[in-house]
């Protein structure tokens, strides 16, 4: 079974004839990198032979460089087994970034400060606004942890809210069965 990269983003597993046929159909570059158990790290279609030959005459030519020199290089977007061992797919996807929902998040907040409890709502807010500079700056732990303590803040504004409401219709209930409240 073989792996592919598509957009960033490591799809699979699909057979060798599937991957041929994508790859005769124009849906794979020469330079679309591929991994297949046994094999020490990611490569381009373009150095497998077996998947090569279902490359040509069937996809659009590679634009080459007219400038002397190496050619560019191939940036793998997944982790490199370590080791001398050989790791599955599904261990070497934790190279590419996991998405983080930030609008989402952010929507969350928002909603349980005006809906619920400010004074927990408003860290979950400011928590959220910080995820995606957090992104853009690399800094993938620091965002996911902003985003757990923005969950973690709207998630008490609302258990708050809910036991404040709990908390009064009990007060209510019990005013009306002792005659405090008529």
């Amino acid at each position: 079974m073989w792996y592919y990269s598509e957009n960033n983003q490591q799809l699979g597993p699909v057979s060798e004839d599937d991957l041929k046929q994508k790859a005769r159909s124009g849906g794979l570059k020469p330079t679309t990198l591929v991994w297949k158990d046994g094999m020490s790290d990611w490569k381009p279609i373009a150095d497998l032979p077996e998947l090569a030959i279902s490359m040509q005459n069937h996809s659009a030519p590679v634009a080459t460089s007219t400038v002397p020199g190496p050619p560019a290089a191939i940036v793998n977007p997944y982790a490199s087994p370590q080791s001398g061992t050989v790791q599955s797919p599904a261990m070497q996807m934790s190279s590419p970034a996991p998405y983080i929902n930030s609008g989402g998040i952010l929507a969350f907040a928002i909603v349980s400060t005006i809906m619920c409890c400010p004074p927990f709502g408003i860290p979950g807010i400011v928590y959220a606004a910080k995820i995606n500079g957090q992104l853009a700056a690399g800094d993938l732990m620091g965002a996911q942890e902003s985003a757990r303590k923005s969950k973690m803040w709207s998630w008490i504004g609302i258990g708050g809210w809910l036991l404040f409401f709990l908390i009064y219709i009990l007060a209510i209930i019990f005013g009306v069965t002792t005659g405090v409240i008529d």
